[in-house]
């Protein structure tokens, strides 16, 4: 019982993530129709409207990717990789999670870095509603986080399966 607790306040997490990035999905398709609604019918511009649109586009994009990661529904080139044998493919994915590992890693500390950078300055983005820009750099941050969780827990069901010779789980 306590070994699925983590697990299923990961899936909550992820869950959550999916709503806020839906929700900003539909602000984002809100804000736009709205921008081109008032500037053709009313000649006035949505005060920040490329600003906002920038913005929402941090949670619509990243936060998904968690869950996708899960799922590991990532786009992938099988073209050669069929003609291997299940073993080999085995290997070829924990080295492909090692490497999504590095590569993730490096984008949370880059997202940190700027997440701090930006909280300590008090950036802001010009502007009428002068947008804090800590909030974008913080999205970004726990979306790589939860990826890179993701990322490192299938590194190590991947690398059970290849040194077991058992196919890895289908979803995290």
């Amino acid at each position: 019982m306590t070994t699925r607790r983590p697990a299923l306040m990961f899936k909550r997490a992820e869950f959550l993530l999916d709503t806020l990035g839906a929700i900003a999905v539909a602000l984002l398709c809100l804000l736009i129709v709205v921008t081109v609604f008032s500037r053709e019918a009313f000649a006035y511009a949505v005060p920040d409207s490329i600003i906002l649109v920038r913005e929402l586009m941090v949670p619509a994009i990243l936060f998904p990717l968690s869950a996708t990661t899960s799922r590991r529904a990532h786009v992938a080139i099988d073209l050669f990789a069929n003609h291997f044998p299940d073993a080999l493919n085995r290997w070829i994915a924990a080295v492909a999670a090692l490497i999504g590992i590095v590569i993730v890693a490096a984008l949370v500390v880059a997202g940190w870095q700027q997440f701090v950078n930006n909280w300590n300055n008090g950036a802001h983005h010009g502007g009428d509603f002068l947008i804090p820009k800590w909030i974008s750099r913080a999205a970004y941050f726990v979306a790589f986080g939860f990826v890179l969780m993701r990322v490192i827990q299938m590194f190590f069901l991947d690398l059970r399966a290849a040194l077991t010779g058992q196919p890895a789980p289908a979803e995290l």
